[in-house]
C-alpha cells in the first residue's frame, strides 16, 4: 500500500466532512484525570485545548500534563494535517526533554531519545494521539465486531509498533475497545490498553493501561484516565 492509498483512507474520517471546508475556527476543551492502577490516586490531569474549522476537523491541539499541586509536568503542541497522523512536539518540564515528530511525503521526522527518520509502512500508520481519530474513522467496523490493525509510531524507538484493536463485550451504550500487539505471542511484551467509547457521541470515555507520559524516576506512567467534556454534544 503507497502512502497516497493509505492518507487517503485516514482522510475519510466518520462525521466530518472534509469538502468545502470553511477555516472559521472554535476552540474546545476537555480535560482526563489521570489514577494510579494501583491505589486509584490522582497522579495528573490532562488538559486539552483542541481547535476545529466549522465542519468539526481539528486544527491543533495543545495538551497540558499538571499535577494535583497544578505544577506543569509536560506540554504538548499538536497539528492536524492528517487526523491520524499529526505532527506534534512534547517538551517535558521535569525531564529537561523535548521530542518532535514531523510527518513529510516520505516519512516522518523524529527528534527524541533518539533522532532520525521513519519510512512509511505498508500498513495504515498512526502517530500519538491520532489513534482517536484512526478509531472514529473504524467505528463503525468495530460496532459490528471486527478487529482493525495499524502500524503505530514508537518514536524513542525509531520504528513501527503492529498494534489492533478489538471489539469487546459491549456494554449498553458504551463501545469496550482493547488495543494490544497484532503479533499474539508476543503480547507478554506489552500489557493491552483498555478504551471505553460512547456509541451515540463517539467521545473517548475511559483509558486504561500504559501512557504516552514518563515517570520522573523510570518509566511510563500506567493509569486509568478518565475524559471529561465542556460540552454534551447536540
Amino acid at each position: 500500500m503507497t502512502h497516497t492509498t493509505h492518507t487517503t483512507g485516514i482522510l475519510l474520517l466518520v462525521g466530518i466532512g472534509l469538502l468545502g471546508l470553511s477555516w472559521t475556527a472554535s476552540a474546545q476543551s476537555f480535560v482526563g484525570v489521570a489514577h494510579s492502577l494501583d491505589d486509584n490516586r490522582i497522579l495528573y490531569e490532562e488538559r486539552h485545548e483542541l481547535t476545529t474549522n466549522d465542519a468539526g476537523q481539528p486544527l491543533t491541539e495543545t495538551v497540558r500534563y499538571v499535577t494535583p499541586d497544578g505544577d506543569l509536568l509536560a506540554i504538548k503542541q499538536m497539528t492536524y494535517s492528517e487526523l491520524a497522523r499529526p505532527a506534534y512536539e512534547i517538551e517535558h518540564k521535569t525531564l529537561d526533554r523535548t521530542e518532535s515528530v514531523q510527518p513529510g511525503p516520505d516519512g516522518v521526522q523524529v527528534r527524541s531519545k533518539k533522532t532520525g527518520s521513519v519510512e512509511w509502512p505498508d500498513q495504515a500508520a498512526v502517530i500519538d494521539g491520532g489513534f482517536h481519530y484512526y478509531i472514529l474513522e473504524h467505528f463503525d467496523t468495530l460496532l459490528a465486531g471486527e478487529t482493525v490493525s495499524f502500524q503505530f509510531l514508537a518514536p524513542s524507538r525509531l520504528t513501527w509498533t503492529p498494534l489492533q484493536i478489538e471489539p469487546e463485550a459491549q456494554d449498553g451504550r458504551r463501545l469496550n475497545l482493547t488495543l494490544r500487539l497484532q503479533n499474539t505471542l508476543l503480547n507478554w511484551i506489552l500489557d493491552p490498553i483498555h478504551l471505553v467509547y460512547d456509541r451515540e457521541s463517539r467521545r473517548l470515555l475511559e483509558y486504561r493501561g500504559l501512557t504516552n507520559l514518563p515517570r520522573p524516576d523510570d518509566g511510563n506512567y500506567r493509569a486509568r484516565i478518565i475524559y471529561s467534556y465542556d460540552q454534551e454534544p447536540s
